[in-house]
């Protein structure tokens, strides 16, 4: 199973998801600041490969997950736990991915902790597990200890068409060739995830420094605060249904 954030964060795995065609549960619908939802298109992207929607696939729009996020109500998110856990029992899902925490957006990183909780309680019921993060923002080749995967040249032209069939991701696509270069992706990345607490309430992400400069132009009223507004949702997350133990998390790997 994949556990993604937004639509379009499969796409970074493609290869993977041809060879593997998992269930792939997507929090929001990708619906940003202009309302336009883009989950119809993960759709046509998981059923080309022959994968499945997991019971969670675009449950929230991007300004209610903001909104939840904004206003300290982490229940949404705790349902969403559970729903995610509970379909893992019932499809028999052994290995989870999930996006990995970069600092870079604050529902990547709420969704990369939904995942490790979702892991944490499964792993409490005595299921084996292995459990892999994905980088959304770093270099695709990443660090750490986990499975790489090199592309050959249909599997990458292949990886290509269908960043290209989703157009709501032209431009972020674009960036990252920029970025990187376009070989880079050639590599497929899966870190295993280690436990880890969350990080302190003094930590200061790049969402919120872009937040600050968002508000200080005009386009944001407030801006969303790690420490106020972030973190009480993942202690929330963490402890939920399980002691706050980080040995708690015990992937089959491990």
């Amino acid at each position: 199973m994949f556990v993604v954030a937004h639509p379009g964060h499969e796409l970074r795995a493609y290869h993977l998801l041809e060879r593997v065609r998992p269930v792939v549960a997507v929090l929001t619908d990708g619906s940003g600041s202009a309302s336009t939802s883009r989950i119809d298109e993960s759709r046509s992207v998981i059923d080309r490969i022959g994968g499945s929607p997991a019971a969670v696939f675009g449950s929230l729009t991007d300004r209610d997950a903001y909104g939840a996020l904004m206003s300290g109500r982490p229940n949404g998110f705790g349902e969403l736990v559970d729903k995610i856990a509970d379909d893992v029992l019932a499809r028999g899902v052994t290995a989870i991915v999930i996006d990995a925490a970069e600092g870079y957006n604050p529902v990547h990183d709420v969704c990369h902790w939904i995942g490790r909780s979702a892991i944490r309680w499964l792993v409490a019921q005595d299921r084996a597990i292995d459990a892999f993060e994905l980088d959304l923002v770093g270099h695709p080749e990443g660090d750490g200890r986990g499975v790489r995967i090199a592309l050959d040249d249909a599997a990458f032209m292949r990886k290509l068409a269908a960043i290209a069939a989703y157009p709501a991701l032209a431009g972020e696509a674009a960036a990252a060739f920029e970025l990187y270069g376009r070989d880079a992706f050639r590599t497929e990345f899966l870190r295993h995830v280690e436990p880890a607490p969350i990080p302190p309430a003094s930590w200061v992400p790049y969402y919120e420094t872009v937040g600050e400069a968002r508000v200080h132009s005009g386009l944001y009223s407030s801006v969303l605060r790690y420490g106020v507004h972030v973190r009480p949702i993942l202690e929330a997350l963490t402890s939920r249904g399980v002691h706050p133990d980080e040995d708690a998390l015990r992937p089959a790997h491990q």
